[in-house]
C-alpha cells in the first residue's frame, strides 16, 4: 500500500506491480538503447516497475550492459541467464522471475524503444476496460534508407483504443499475470527458433476467454536494420509466418483442421499469389511484392505439412 495525504485524511492506494521482461540475444547495442528508453518511462506513484532481462547467449553478452545500467536506471533491474538456446525458453525464464511478484508483466524486444508514457497509458487502457491483456502499436525506424515502395511493407495495422483483438505479440503488451497462470503452459518451447509462439500462447489466451484491448497512444519504435531492407527477407518472413501457422492451427487450437482443409488453404495462397503476378501491370513492384508472400506463405504452409521447421531466428538481425 502507498499512503497518500489528501487535505486531513489519508488514502492508501494499491501498488500496482509490473515487471517488464526482455528476452535478448547478442544485441548489445539494442539492449542498451532500450534500457536507455525504460529509463525515460513517466509511471505514477502507484506503480511499483522492475526491469527483467533474460540473457539467451551462454557467452552472456548482455550481462555488461545490464551490469552498468543499474547504476543509472532509476527502476531495479533483475538480470538471469537462460542457456538453453530459444526465444520461448528465455520468455518462460523471464515469467519464471515475474511470476511470483509481478500483478502484470510487459514484453518488449531488444531491438525497440518505447515512447515515456508507454507503461502509463497501457495500464491506464487496462484499467478502462478490464483488460486482461493491452496490445500497442510498433512504429518502424529505418536504421539505412529504405527505398520507398519497400517501407509499407513494415507497417502495422493499427485499431482504435479499446477495440477487441483476437491475439497479441510479445513486441508490446502488457498481460496480466493471473490471466497467464490461468493457461495449461506458458510459451511453447517447441517453437525454440521458428518464432509464433507468443502468437499461439496469446491465441490460446483468448480461446480461453481472456479479453485482449488495443491502446493506440502506447507506441514503441522498432529498429529495423539493413539487412531486413530487402524483398529475400520479405519473402522469408511470409514464408516463416505460414510455416509457423501450420504448427498453431494442428496442435494448438481448440478445433484444428483437418489435413485436406490445410492443404486446401495453402493450394489457394499459392493460386491466389501467382495470379496477382499480374497486377504489376498497374500496381508496380509494391503489388507483385504482396503476391509474392502470398505464395511464400503458403510455400510455408505446405512446408509445415511436410514436418519442415523453418529456423529463422538462428540469425541475428542487428546488434
Amino acid at each position: 500500500m502507498l499512503g497518500l495525504k489528501l487535505g486531513s485524511r489519508r488514502v492508501d492506494v494499491r501498488l500496482v506491480k509490473v515487471d517488464v521482461c526482455i528476452a535478448s540475444y547478442r544485441r548489445p547495442r539494442g539492449l542498451q538503447r532500450l534500457l536507455g528508453g525504460l529509463g525515460q518511462l513517466c509511471v505514477g506513484p502507484d506503480v511499483d516497475l522492475r526491469i527483467v532481462v533474460v540473457d539467451n547467449d551462454p557467452e552472456e553478452t548482455a550481462r555488461e550492459v545490464c551490469e552498468a545500467a543499474c547504476d543509472w536506471l532509476c527502476h531495479p533491474l533483475v538480470y538471469r541467464t537462460e542457456k538453453r538456446r530459444g526465444i520461448p525458453q528465455a520468455r518462460n525464464a523471464a515469467l519464471g522471475v515475474a511470476l511470483g511478484r509481478a500483478d502484470f508483466v510487459a514484453f518488449i524486444d531488444d531491438d525497440e524503444v518505447p515512447a515515456p508514457d508507454w507503461l502509463a497509458e497501457l495500464l491506464r487502457v487496462q484499467r478502462i476496460y478490464a483488460a486482461d491483456a493491452v496490445r500497442g502499436p510498433v512504429l518502424p525506424v529505418f536504421e539505412s534508407p529504405a527505398p520507398a515502395w519497400l517501407e509499407p511493407f513494415f507497417d502495422r495495422p493499427r485499431y482504435a483504443t479499446g477495440q477487441q483483438l483476437k491475439t497479441a505479440y510479445t513486441h508490446n503488451v502488457l498481460v496480466s499475470t493471473r490471466a497467464l497462470a490461468s493457461l495449461d503452459r506458458l510459451f511453447d518451447e517447441r517453437l525454440g527458433l521458428t518464432g509464433a509462439d507468443d502468437s499461439e500462447l496469446f491465441q490460446r489466451f483468448a480461446h480461453r476467454g481472456h479479453r485482449i484491448v488495443w491502446a493506440d497512444e502506447a507506441p514503441v519504435l522498432e529498429f529495423v536494420p539493413r539487412s531486413r531492407l530487402r524483398l529475400g527477407w520479405l519473402l522469408q518472413r511470409a514464408f516463416r509466418v505460414g510455416n509457423g501457422s501450420v504448427f498453431i492451427d494442428r496442435h494448438c487450437r481448440g478445433l484444428a483442421p483437418k489435413r485436406w482443409q490445410l492443404v486446401a488453404q495453402a493450394c489457394w495462397c499459392i493460386a491466389r499469389g501467382t495470379a496477382m503476378q499480374i497486377s504489376f501491370v498497374w500496381g508496380g513492384r509494391p503489388a507483385a511484392t504482396r503476391g509474392l508472400q502470398l505464395v511464400s506463405f503458403g510455400t510455408g504452409r505446405f512446408a509445415g505439412l511436410a514436418g519442415y521447421r523453418y529456423e529463422e531466428y538462428r540469425r541475428v538481425h542487428g546488434a
